[in-house]
């Protein structure tokens, strides 16, 4: 199946065609032909980095959507496990941008959870919870963008860092497995 490419819906670019890739797809096809974004407010295939106390951790998000020139919602698909990986992502929104982006959602596809990143809290559990367009447009003005107390940027950087430990292939680049589909 690696042999195979696929088109991706939102640039265009060709990639293998593995699982993971499929999902990417389907989750960015659904944000603009059921949620109503357009192709130019989803940024996709990000990639930061953050120094934490220990190491720097290379984080790569599936998609951020862009409100107003801001980032307003992240969104990461992973093949199993969400609930394993609620913390890091949370920790990405807190810390890629000078304000905590103000939401998440995590999915495989099949499950998603949605999170207000400033409180943590859950705001649905399937796809279709990620609000439209409009919902967001209309949310916009009372969205906060306030930057993590710096008490809590040293907490939120040692789970990025404890993830990056755990992760595979990571940064070693030696495992066999779809690279993309790990954290």
């Amino acid at each position: 199946m690696a042999d195979k490419m696929i088109e991706d819906f939102l640039t265009g670019q060709k990639f293998p065609d593995t699982d993971m890739e499929r999902l990417r797809q389907k989750v960015a096809r659904f944000l603009v032909e059921k949620k109503g974004y357009a192709k130019e407010d989803i940024e996709s295939r990000r990639q930061f980095q953050i120094k934490t106390e220990t190491r720097i951790v290379n984080l790569n998000i599936d998609f951020i959507i862009n409100l107003n020139q801001k980032r307003v919602f992240l969104i990461q698909c992973y093949p199993t496990a969400l609930i394993t990986r609620e913390k890091f992502t949370l920790a990405c929104a807190r810390l890629i941008e000078r304000y905590q982006i103000p939401f998440v959602a995590i999915t495989d596809g099949f499950e998603t959870e949605v999170f207000d990143v400033l409180t943590g809290k859950s705001l649905g559990n399937r796809l279709e919870s990620i609000p439209p367009k409009s919902v967001l447009q209309r949310l916009f003005p009372e969205l906060k963008f306030i930057p993590l107390e710096q008490g809590r940027v040293i907490k939120e950087k040692r789970i990025l860092a404890a993830f990056d430990l755990l992760r595979c292939p990571g940064t070693c680049q030696i495992c066999p497995m779809d690279p993309s589909a790990c954290v």
